[in-house]
């Protein structure tokens, strides 16, 4: 596996809006697994009410409906769906629910839908709200707001950890080279080309879904730092297994088989599992036609430059 760490480019002033974000999104996790404390108690007081036989078997019908391991996760299920809402969830579930013994057809699917109304309805009044909903983005809301909040929010932290130390590697580059302008100016304009781009194909797919995360606006970063410095390396750890070393590689090479995974598995998968593989492919894109259609002065003094340390560096071997 490849870690990048840093481009094998200097950098005469310290990346101080890299690192600001850094920050931001380290701040927001840390507000976020805070706010999943809270929500877990709750769930949990909610969940451990004494209820009649009858209401535990619904819910065990209910989790084997909807997929869902407990309690707490069939609420989760009817309450935070991205397209419907609560009361369609709910008249969904009741028509695949397995009939009640001694109840007809509609009279078991008319008492699930009652019971599975009152129980959200307390479930709202108890529970604060899923701590993602107000920072993920729902594909199906096209809020530029979330769009933006979303990438500053992560799932857990083996998901924020590999995000900043991508986004470090290739920002702090692109910062030194376009400014602190254009450098914000791309991460609100990516964002946005992502979140417009998912949910129109979300749209075209019927298939609509919340999404978070800086990996967007990583590969964004990638395809940008390959349009302004196409030669230059990047210096990345690797590891296998016991076997440790550093290597620099080319940063286009880099971006070709991150972007070219995504690619691939968005031709050849249905299933991506918890990665927004087009939230990737489309951050990527943005990032280098962001490059081509603002920054072309800026890639021209780029280039000058690295062909200027590439051949101080030619140089300096062969003395």
């Amino acid at each position: 596996m490849f870690l990048p760490v840093k481009a094998d480019f200097p950098l005469p002033r310290f990346p101080i809006l890299t690192v600001l974000v850094c920050v931001v999104c380290l701040g927001v996790h840390l507000k976020q697994q805070y706010d999943w404390v809270e929500y877990g108690a709750a769930v949990e007081s909610f969940c451990s009410a004494e209820r009649s036989n009858l209401d535990r078997m619904i819910f065990d019908r209910v989790a084997d409906v909807t997929g869902a391991y407990d309690c707490g996760d069939v609420m989760y299920a009817i309450t935070n769906d991205p397209v419907r809402d609560v009361n369609e969830v709910i008249a969904d579930i009741a028509n695949e629910v397995r009939p009640l013994t001694g109840l007809s057809l509609e009279d078991s699917r008319d008492y699930v839908r009652r019971k599975l109304e009152e129980e959200a309805r307390r479930f709202k009044a108890r529970v604060p709200s899923d701590p993602d909903s107000g920072l993920a983005y729902n594909t199906a809301s096209w809020n530029p707001l979330t769009m933006v909040s979303s990438s500053f929010a992560h799932g857990d932290w083996l998901h924020i950890g590999f995000n900043l130390v991508f986004f470090f590697a290739f920002a702090a580059t692109v910062e030194f080279l376009v400014g602190p302008l254009w450098f914000l100016a791309f991460i609100l304009v990516d964002s946005l080309f992502i979140g417009l781009t998912g949910s129109a194909i979300a749209a075209l797919e019927g298939a609509h879904y919340w999404t978070l995360g800086l990996s967007g606006i990583v590969m964004g970063m990638m395809g940008l730092f390959a349009y302004l410095l196409p030669h230059a390396k990047i210096r990345c750890y690797y590891f296998f297994i016991i076997i440790f070393g550093s290597v620099a590689i080319p940063g286009w090479v880099l971006v070709a088989w991150y972007l070219g995974s995504d690619v691939l598995t968005l031709l050849t998968e249905d299933d991506y599992g918890m990665v927004n593989v087009m939230a990737h492919v489309m951050g990527g894109l943005g990032g280098y036609l962001f490059g081509v259609l603002f920054l072309s002065d800026v890639r021209r003094r780029a280039v000058a430059v690295q062909a200027d340390l590439d051949w101080r560096e030619r140089e300096r071997r062969l003395r």
